[in-house]
């Protein structure tokens, strides 16, 4: 009985370093993923100044004056600042962008502190749109989704690379939205949700561009002030 017990009780730490080995296997790969999108063999590249387009499409003769109307959104944030680069990742919003996503996959795009990367859903370069899925909401501008994700990027470089957990989610995605042109809800939309009491994550973005424009016209659009009162 003891052998046997002994015998058990080695298969058990032996089946235990196995799955131990997969986990970090699994977490390595993901890690990789997420900093290294390459990885997924985008068919389609095409590079822009700084910045790297990489697509599941081809890409269309208009990125160019895509990403100008992105830019100039950029310029006119206090935040701003030229010569950074962007490796962007257009997707179809399918196996690519549901591997990419994870916790995100109900977005337009999303960006991350660490690794210059931004990664789109469902896009559609050749008319500037991208898609989120959403029955209201669910379409927007890609020139604005690129501008937001960028701003996020200014956050970061003006506030840190921990600027995500230090300011709450309605300053910052009001912010970037103030600077990309507005959002995917218009007026209309967001009345008709809540006077129906639906819940939708559009309305967080709606209601913190509406807060952080009337902040920062208070400010007299000193955007340092509006971010460190946000956290008094």
């Amino acid at each position: 009985m003891d052998s046997l017990g002994a015998g058990q009780g080695a298969a058990m730490r032996r089946w235990w370093r196995r799955v131990q080995g997969g986990i970090a296997i699994a977490a390595a790969v993901l890690a990789t993923v997420a900093l290294v999108p390459e990885v997924l063999a985008f068919p389609h590249r095409q590079a822009i100044g700084d910045t790297i387009f990489y697509a599941e499409q081809p890409l269309p003769a208009t990125m160019p004056a895509l990403l100008a109307r992105s830019d100039a959104m950029l310029r006119h944030s206090a935040l701003y600042q030229p010569g950074y680069g962007r490796r962007i990742f257009l997707t179809d919003g399918g196996w690519r962008w549901r591997l990419l996503a994870l916790s995100s996959s109900g977005a337009f795009a999303f960006s991350r502190p660490f690794g210059d990367v931004i990664v789109v859903n469902r896009s559609d370069p050749t008319h500037d749109l991208v898609f989120n899925g959403q029955a209201i909401g669910g379409r927007r501008a890609l020139s604005d989704v690129l501008a937001h994700e960028r701003t996020h990027a200014l956050i970061r470089a003006r506030y840190g690379l921990l600027a995500d957990l230090r300011y709450p989610a309605w300053l910052r995605e009001g912010y970037c939205d103030v600077v990309s042109g507005g959002g995917s809800l218009s007026d209309a939309q967001a009345a008709a949700l809540e006077a129906e009491h639906r819940a939708h994550p559009a309305l967080l973005y709606y209601h913190g561009r509406k807060r952080v424009d009337a902040l920062l016209r208070a400010a007299h659009g000193d955007v340092d002030r509006v971010f460190a009162e946000a956290v008094r």
